[in-house]
């Protein structure tokens, strides 16, 4: 993987979406869908109002989403908070939601049901366990890193949660184990810049 530890100019406006009705459940969504919670509007709402304020005297950004769509409704919901709804938002694969394979629309509770002694397994292991029929962090490290190395701000970047941690974490260059249990919050956005990242 390559030192992403900003050697070149980038700004990044790094958003994991706003909550979902399987988020405030404590349901994996991974690649299925759910949509926004009018919670989850508001916090969208409110980071385009910041993000209003912090890019006014700055070049336009790119608005880069994952194609699922609690992304793009996020994306969308800033754009418009910004003013620039005729911007398009570029979708990117690589910034797709980890897949929880047979453990999507799960709850923590469920998946120990259903099999015994995977989630702590899998808590010991996160970076490297796959989830049955599903991906690993350090799948999800290999195509979220590989666009990180070929990315150029000034950009909105709309992701998920795991995504999110990892890609911040490959920023900073820290630990494995230490990404896997980065926070994933969604009432604030991080900014990187010049190899330092900043709570929104």
């Amino acid at each position: 993987m390559p030192d992403l530890q900003a050697s070149s100019p980038l700004l990044i406006y790094l958003v994991r979406h706003g909550e979902t009705e399987a988020n405030r459940e404590s349901r994996f969504s991974g690649r299925a869908d759910s949509p926004l919670t009018d919670l989850g509007v508001r916090e969208a709402r409110r980071h385009g109002r910041v993000l209003r304020g912090l890019i006014a005297d700055g070049p336009g950004p790119r608005f880069v989403s994952s194609p699922l769509a609690r992304a793009l409704h996020s994306a969308e919901l800033i754009r418009a908070e910004l003013g620039l709804a005729a911007l398009e938002i570029e979708t990117e694969a690589r910034l797709t939601e980890i897949s929880f394979g047979s453990w999507e629309g799960l709850t923590r509770a469920e998946i120990e049901e259903s099999y015994p002694g995977e989630w702590d397994r899998r808590h010991r292991e996160m970076w490297t366990y796959v989830v049955p029929g599903g991906e690993s962090y350090e799948m999800v490290a290999r195509r979220a890193g590989a666009w990180l190395g070929e990315a150029e701000g000034p950009m909105v970047v709309v992701t998920h949660g795991a995504v999110d941690r990892i890609l911040r974490g490959l920023y900073a260059g820290l630990p494995e184990p230490e990404i896997c249990h980065l926070a994933e919050p969604q009432d604030v956005f991080f900014k990187l810049a010049d190899g330092a990242i900043t709570p929104v």
